[in-house]
């Protein structure tokens, strides 16, 4: 098994803490009846299901690039090592517990520039130590829908020069929006964003409605559709088309260009997200 480089110390910024999985993105389930258990799931935390497990939460590290799995366990055992298996069975991340050791992070992003995270889907946590060997449920997954897109002149959270898309979190688990792509290109690529469930979070598109200097003359203005996309932690995207007015500004040789919002953004589907067992 790898161990993997995931800091212990205080330089994880606990306000960007994802919640503890009882509102959070995972759900673990177990029972400590015997030697070896497994579980088939179930609602609520892990410590309310589990007497081997004391507290878990997904965080964000240091960069805001990588996440990582908290596990804490009842100083009642003495646990060796944790492994999360995901759904195709391959082992994504371990770590070893020193002695005397109850708690530990597991990486859920992979690769050393591009932090993939782990797909969504149903994975599971094995726990092993002294006279413990039991595999938990880990389920990963949400779903977003769009609400509505705003210039960000009506918006303080964003540049008056960029168009926002708001986001509404209707699962179950909290998610995070992590890039946005415009006509299909990727164009920003966000430290993670935490988005808890029944609640909106808004993704900025930079410089979207920022005026130009030159203007394409066709007419006196010309109407675009945009195609706006933003990408999330184990959710489908949201794809919505935003039409956008380009106004000539000044004379006919088009010596610059004003953008503005011109009629309301159509949802359009998304090619859904695939999970480990489909990639």
């Amino acid at each position: 098994m790898t161990k993997q480089d995931i800091p212990r110390n205080s330089s994880i910024d606990r306000r960007t803490v994802l919640g503890l999985l009882s509102g959070g993105l995972a759900t673990l389930a177990g029972c400590s009846s015997g030697l070896s258990d497994s579980s088939d799931g179930g609602g609520g935390p892990p410590e309310e299901q589990s007497g081997y497990i004391e507290e878990t939460s997904i965080e964000i590290v240091e960069n805001g690039r990588q996440l990582a799995l908290e596990v804490a366990v009842t100083d009642e055992i003495e646990p060796s090592s944790v492994s999360i298996i995901t759904e195709s069975g391959r082992e994504f991340s371990s770590d070893y517990f020193s002695s005397g050791e109850t708690r530990t992070r597991l990486s859920l992003t992979e690769g050393e520039d591009s932090y993939e995270p782990l797909p969504r889907g149903q994975h599971t946590l094995y726990l092993r130590g002294d006279d413990v060997e039991t595999e938990l449920p880990l389920e990963l997954g949400t779903t977003f829908e769009f609400e509505e897109a705003v210039p960000g002149t009506e918006h303080e959270e964003i540049r008056d020069d960029s168009l926002g898309v708001v986001v509404r979190n209707i699962g179950q688990r909290t998610g995070a929006a992590t890039r946005t792509i415009l006509n299909g290109e990727n164009k920003d690529s966000k430290a993670f964003e935490p988005i808890k469930p029944g609640e909106t979070g808004i993704v900025e598109f930079t410089f979207l409605l920022a005026d130009g200097p030159h203007c394409v003359k066709v007419e006196e203005t010309t109407l675009r559709e945009e195609e706006l996309t933003v990408g999330f932690l184990w959710s489908d995207p949201v794809t919505v088309i935003q039409p956008i007015q380009y106004t000539d500004r000044f004379d006919s040789t088009g010596n610059g260009c004003k953008r503005t919002l011109a009629g309301e953004p159509e949802e359009v589907t998304t090619t859904p997200t695939k999970t480990e067992m489909e990639t």
